[in-house]
């Protein structure tokens, strides 16, 4: 048999593939889970970003578990096999291991964007339940935009990958050429998909940093929801690397020396990997709130600081009971308080008292904010 020439890279690997479609999945898992406890155990009702996390944990699930069986078929994370003898051209020819491969990537291609368009809603209902308390603002108003956009995206480009060869389905699973000659514009679509998919992550992930900052709290609680915010700057990484993969493939195509399988196992486990980190970083600020709530997040301070305060105590020096040479203790009489005389102050009402301010009538010092309470419901709703 002959195979490819294509160099494997480490996440190429069937090994690696497995492990990430589990331990991924089983992470995604954990976080909705708790996302879930921690409404119920604070007492506060599920939301629509919380229900819209449920079908995008599930699809991903599905995409981490076909992973795992086109691996077992040795349809992803291993090169191509060409039949004994076979000297043509290798985009025509049709085995299992091909014909696997592709109805992978077309299951793939419907649901991916329909994942995200979950996980991109989730985040706006999210910003629109902490941030948009004004139904008339313009951040509620520039949210709900997003959404109807992200909406009519999600299921544009999965009837765009549902019908890319209009209604020859089975075309989507032949050879690379009656793939390239039938379903003209596929690799258009997808590069497209690529693009707004980044250019709405990085939108959506940097939206509510300045809503931050705009919030009545310390600079320093500011610094850490931003924090918070920011980690979802992970989920553009993996976007940014599919974007690669596919514009890469849009300009040269499959290279003479380029191995099919191992060009799609790429393309697959950076789409995968987008769509567990997009669902990790949206549960984040539950999670944060969840920890906060349970003082989860304050045990290293207190811990470090139980360590110097008993580093900074001087032990006592012991004391010898039955030294004979010790000096007898002298007994203690016990003490007496000299009488306290009572004086009474007599205060003319009718008048002026010199030297006193009535608090009530004085300007306080610090005036109160009126938007504390909102802000810090805000706060505990994370």
């Amino acid at each position: 048999m002959d195979t490819m020439e294509q160099a494997q890279a480490y996440y190429e690997t069937p090994g690696h593939i497995i492990a990430a479609s589990v331990v991924l999945s089983v992470l995604d898992i954990v976080v909705v889970a708790l996302r879930f406890w921690s409404r119920s155990s604070r007492n506060q009702g599920v939301k629509t970003d919380d229900w819209l996390i449920i079908p995008a944990v599930i699809s991903t699930i599905a995409i981490g578990i076909s992973m795992i069986y086109g691996t077992t078929q040795h349809a992803l994370g291993y090169r191509t096999k060409l039949p004994d003898g076979f000297e043509g051209d290798p985009f025509d020819i049709v085995t299992y291991q091909l014909t696997t491969t592709s109805k992978i990537e077309f299951a793939y291609a419907i649901l991916l964007p329909l994942t995200l368009g979950c996980v991109k809603s989730s985040f706006c209902f999210f910003y629109m339940r902490i941030f948009g308390v004004n139904k008339r603002s313009k951040t509620n108003i520039l949210l709900i935009g997003i959404v109807v956009f992200v909406a009519v995206w999600a299921v544009a480009f999965s009837l765009a990958s549902l019908f890319g060869c209009k209604l020859d389905i089975a075309a989507h699973w032949g050879s690379t050429n009656e793939l390239a000659s039938k379903c003209t514009g596929s690799m258009l679509v997808v590069l497209a998909l690529c693009i707004t998919d980044f250019a709405a992550d990085l939108a959506i992930i940097l939206i509510p940093i300045p809503l931050v900052w705009r919030l009545n709290l310390s600079t320093r609680d500011k610094a850490g929801i931003s924090a918070v915010f920011l980690l979802g700057s992970v989920t553009l990484a993996a976007s940014l690397a599919r974007l690669i993969i596919e514009g890469r493939a849009v300009n040269i195509g499959f290279a003479p020396g380029s191995d099919s399988i191992l060009v799609i196992t790429e393309y697959l486990y950076w789409g995968f990997v987008e769509c567990t980190v997009a669902i990790l970083a949206a549960c984040l600020p539950t999670l944060h709130g969840l920890m906060s709530h349970h003082n989860l997040l304050s045990w290293p301070k207190q811990l470090l600081k139980s360590r110097s305060s008993r580093s900074k105590e001087t032990p006592p020096s012991p004391m010898k009971f039955n030294d004979p040479n010790a000096m007898p203790l002298a007994p203690v009489a016990p003490a007496r308080h000299a009488p306290t005389d009572t004086y009474t102050y007599s205060i003319d009402t009718t008048g002026p008292t010199p030297g006193l301010r009535s608090m009530r009538s004085e300007t306080p010092l610090i005036k109160p904010d009126a938007t504390a309470s909102s802000e810090t419901r805000r706060t505990e709703e994370v």
